[in-house]
């Protein structure tokens, strides 16, 4: 499966530093998300959990599923995204752990 960049569908318009930054933001808490998921599917291979896996697989899609449809234009969805996927990565921090 080949990932789109978050770029692909961006068009042009005019923004502010503020909107850019904020979308930026957002765009890397949704990434550390993502990366977060990849010691967790290697601990549940090992441990040969396949539900596991699954689930965390699914995450991780939902992540990037996530990143590639959020908007900069989008004030709400993108400061929703930035509390959301911030306290995923820590939260999937601490299961690491």
């Amino acid at each position: 499966m080949t990932e789109q960049s978050v770029l692909a569908n961006l068009g042009q318009f005019e923004w502010d530093s503020t909107e850019s930054v904020s979308y930026e933001v957002a765009i890397e808490a949704v990434s550390q998300a993502a990366a977060a998921i990849a010691p967790l599917i290697a601990t549940a291979r090992q441990h040969d959990d396949d539900a596991a896996v699954a689930e965390l697989v699914s995450l991780r899609k939902q992540c990037i599923a996530a990143r590639n449809e959020l908007r900069p234009t989008d004030h709400q969805a993108v400061a929703d995204a930035t509390q959301r996927y911030r306290a995923l990565a820590e939260q999937l921090g601490r299961r690491a752990a």
